[in-house]
């Protein structure tokens, strides 16, 4: 007798956790560049890792490089419909980085011009690690 299959995963939430994946990963790295404000990540990531990217700011982890960064692979892994891991490598010239990290489907607070404050689920970074 056959194993029994895997329910296939969700694939609106898999594409959506990938999208904003690559989306808040490549402000990111465009923040640690010191190319975006640190605020434009507001909302986009948990506090604690916006400190966490405060302090590498800090220590310059761009460093003297004239080189951009950017992402060259991502791999995200669904882990249930508010929850996802993902794993890649960002490269600087002829550095190549891991980074790697979780998305939680969360309600955050949003605004518009001209509208009212609303909240709606977003996939939000809430643990980042580069190395």
């Amino acid at each position: 007798m056959p194993p029994p299959e895997a329910p296939s995963p969700d694939l609106q939430a898999v594409t959506a956790a990938r999208a904003a994946a690559v989306a808040v990963l490549a402000r990111t790295l465009e923040v640690l560049d010191g190319r975006r404000p640190r605020g434009q990540l507001a909302g986009a990531v948990a506090e604690p890792v916006l400190a966490q990217i405060t302090v590498l700011l800090q220590h310059g982890i761009a460093g003297e490089s004239v080189d951009c960064a950017r992402l060259h692979r991502l791999h995200v892994q669904l882990r249930s419909s508010v929850a996802a891991e993902f794993f890649g490598t960002s490269v600087r010239g002829e550095r190549v980085r891991a980074l790697a990290g979780r998305l939680e489907c969360r309600e955050v607070r949003v605004s518009s011009p001209g509208t009212a404050r609303r909240t709606c689920a977003r996939w939000v970074v809430t643990e980042f690690a580069i190395v």
